[in-house]
């Protein structure tokens, strides 16, 4: 098995740093997408998000008219301590 290491700061404030957290458990991102028409979704899928590209137009072709979809994407964040930052003037 692959150790990721946490991923670039995303923000800082003061000595509290939030990253993404992509240990060895978690993918970098989760996608689902869901019909708006009759609210069936995909399943979630790891990092490749064009599995759920592919299930919408597979969605739309069974069923004409569905043709709006929600893409909801996870993110894994994780909070660090690191040193204080000074303050900008």
């Amino acid at each position: 098995m692959t150790t990721k290491t946490d991923g670039d700061p995303i923000h800082r404030v003061g000595s509290l740093v939030l990253r993404t957290d992509s240990g060895d458990d978690k993918p970098e991102a989760r996608f689902m997408v869901e019909c708006e028409d009759c609210n069936e979704t995909s399943d979630p899928v790891d990092d490749v998000r064009r599995i759920t590209e592919a299930w919408a137009l597979n969605h739309t072709a069974e069923n004409p008219g569905h043709e709006r979809y929600q893409l909801t994407t996870h993110q894994f964040w994780r909070v660090t301590r690191g040193p204080s930052r000074p303050r900008r003037r």
